[in-house]
């Protein structure tokens, strides 16, 4: 990871900065700790980390990266969140309305136990990044690797709430 050549990210002494704030790789084996301990009820939890975590990683980057387009906007943050070693995202539809993004290679596929619960924290990534992309959103989960082995990605539709 320290020779990654990202736009804003900067490591120094052990620690990695990326605009000026600290970045914390996020191990997926901890989403399996707290599904073990919470089961279900771990779903919303991981919902609202993710959405805190997609809001201001948005914010912060679209400050820093001055975007003129959605598209641009859509394009760089699945680019970024690539990076962060979750799969690789792939924007397929953009407008005003909706935003559709592949994800590829999903980690979860990779675990011990390949868990859902990784899809809720991205669903919350997702959420996040929308309600900063689009203010109102609703986001879902329309197709998961996951659950049918025979899909090559998950899907993810945000969608503006009217």
């Amino acid at each position: 990871m320290k020779n990654l050549k990202l736009k804003g990210l900067k490591y120094e002494k052990g620690t990695y900065h990326l605009f000026n704030d600290r970045f914390v790789f996020f191990p997926p084996q901890i989403i399996d700790v707290f599904s073990s301990i919470y089961g279900e009820g771990v779903k919303s939890l991981l919902v609202w980390l993710g959405k805190k975590a997609g809001w201001a990683l948005i914010q912060d980057w679209d400050e820093n990266l001055k975007l003129k387009s959605l598209n641009d906007l859509v394009t760089q943050f699945c680019n970024i969140i690539s990076n962060h070693g979750w799969g690789r995202f792939v924007p397929k539809t953009v407008s005003d309305k909706i935003i559709i993004i592949d994800l590829y290679h999903n980690v979860s596929s990779e675990l011990e136990n390949k868990s859902k619960y990784i899809c809720h924290y991205i669903t919350g990534i997702f959420a996040g990044f929308g309600e900063y992309a689009l203010y109102r959103v609703n986001v879902t989960e329309d197709d998961c690797s996951l659950e049918n082995p025979e899909l090559e990605s998950c899907q993810f539709k945000i969608e503006k709430v009217p």
